[in-house]
């Protein structure tokens, strides 16, 4: 083994070899520990997370070319990484509230999804894509049903489990067609032998798209994520969200960028098209939901739409677009649900009866609750000066000098349109009365909870106040990628 192999090996043997110590103490009770249980998830994310800084600066693939030593994998890996520490400081003693039974089988499956997310970004093989792809998704399934007494948790992870194998198949059978038309099944390879685009090409191009439609949430690959994410626990709601959504795209974009690169002409049309359906059906299905999880699942639609946008302006700035507003979208998205899991734990406001009406009155009886609430909405709304608003001013940007004015506006009218149920949400929280639900005054928000929406809403203001450094490593990970 290289030198270069064993610094591309370090994270993921730490997090596997986390993950082992983990079920190895979870046999001696894991809960007696001078630390709680889910703090030691953070923990093997943290320690994974500091061995990807070498990625910062080289450039190199690793295993015989099939696995990319570089700052976009570190970019993704930290995002992967970071969302699923915050998942587990959310779920700080309010996993109970969830009626799910604590248990470390869970922390060991949001870690193996990381692990899975984290391969699938690094992955410049199709093989390793795919296995990456699988071991993020069999976990997930599992996680969606892992409230077992809840009718709406067990429907959720069967709808996904079901919807999900058609996915695979299709991202299966469309690398069995590109390796058939190109002979290669290294990106490097494909692009090297693509020449002019047959048939079978454009064709197995097409099923990986709807492959990873299916994952990030386009329209018309959709329909899953309103019943799971309402179904599944919130805490794994917001996992979903974000760490597989980063994950996919991450992943979407170094196979389209690598691989599909000089033939985006071919498939431009199509990503064109889901992104301006995703966008537009997502912010007008949710001006008329009553359920805040569900009107957060076809938010993330309409954001998955928004980030799709990069994808037409590969060499215009759009990737470096999309890892900045993946980076924002993590931080507000994780924020929206943290404060949903808190004020929901334990009550009837949660899987099929998490009304919005639930936070009457919030912003005045919790206040940290009311402003994470609020910065949140504001900032997926895409309101000046936080993240959201940068991020898509990027997308936008880079979108409008690769020629695709007209979905740039597409995207700016769309946003106009959300601010409509976004803002709701804000009305709600300050000016609907006394709040009903009952969530008693005398309950202390937890420290993993407290913690985890101060950083998440401090970091979605810091984004976008000083964006511009982000946005530079942004540019460095995608130049890094283009230059493999």
């Amino acid at each position: 083994m290289s030198t270069i192999d064993i610094i591309a090996a370090a994270p993921l043997f730490c997090m596997t070899f986390g993950i082992l110590a983990l079920l190895v103490l979870d046999l001696f009770r894991i809960d007696a520990l001078p630390f709680p249980r889910l703090w030691w998830g953070v923990g093997i994310c943290g320690a994974t997370a500091f061995l990807f800084w070498p990625f910062l600066s080289m450039n190199e693939t690793a295993f015989s070319g099939m696995m990319a030593v570089d700052t976009f994998t570190f970019a993704f890996a930290l995002m992967i990484l970071g969302g699923s520490a915050v998942t587990f400081m959310l779920s700080d003693e309010l996993l109970e509230g969830q009626r799910v039974e604590p248990s470390a089988d869970l922390d060991l499956l949001v870690l193996f999804s990381a692990l899975g997310g984290i391969m699938m970004v690094a992955a410049t093989h199709m093989m390793l894509l795919f296995v990456g792809f699988e071991l993020l998704s069999i976990c997930v399934y599992v996680l969606t049903g892992s409230a077992r007494n809840q009718r709406a948790s067990s429907e959720g992870a069967l709808k996904y489990f079901i919807l999900g194998a058609f996915s695979s198949a299709f991202l299966l059978y469309g690398m069995a067609l590109v390796y058939g038309a190109t002979g290669s099944m290294y990106y490097s390879g494909i692009a090297a032998h693509i020449g002019e685009p047959s048939m079978m090409l454009l064709i197995g191009i097409g099923l990986m798209i709807f492959g990873f439609g299916f994952k990030v949430s386009l329209v018309p690959f959709h329909f899953w994520t309103p019943d799971v994410y309402q179904g599944a626990p919130t805490s794994m709601s917001g996992f979903m969200a974000v760490v597989v959504k980063a994950a996919a795209f991450g992943a979407f974009f170094r196979l389209m960028a690598s691989g599909f690169g000089s033939v985006s002409a071919s498939w431009s049309a199509m990503v064109a098209v889901l992104a301006v359906l995703s966008m537009t059906i997502g912010n007008v299905i949710a001006l008329r939901q009553t359920s805040v999880k569900r009107m957060l699942a076809y938010s993330s639609i309409a954001h998955a739409g928004y980030a799709m946008v990069g994808f037409l302006a590969l060499g215009e700035g759009g990737g470096a677009a999309v890892v900045f507003y993946m980076l924002v979208y993590s931080l507000m998205t994780l924020a929206a649900f943290g404060v949903v899991l808190v004020v929901s734990s334990g009550t009837e406001a949660q899987y099929d009866q998490d009304s919005i009406e639930s936070l009457q009155g919030l912003g005045w009886t919790h206040p940290l609750l009311g402003i994470a609430m609020t910065v949140a909405m504001l900032s997926l709304a895409g309101v000046p000066p936080l993240g959201g608003f940068i991020g898509k001013f990027y997308l936008f940007s880079a979108a409008v000098r690769a020629g695709y004015t007209s979905i740039a506006v597409v995207a700016a009218l769309n946003s106009v349109i959300s601010l409509y149920y976004y803002l709701r949400v804000v009305v709600v929280m300050y000016f609907s009365g006394e709040r009903q639900l009952s969530w008693e005054p005398p309950r202390v928000l937890v420290f993993g909870p407290r913690l985890a929406l101060i950083l998440l809403t401090t970091g979605t203001l810091y984004m976008g106040i000083f964006s511009s450094r982000y946005y530079e490593t942004a540019q460095i990970a995608v130049r890094s990628l283009m230059q493999l």
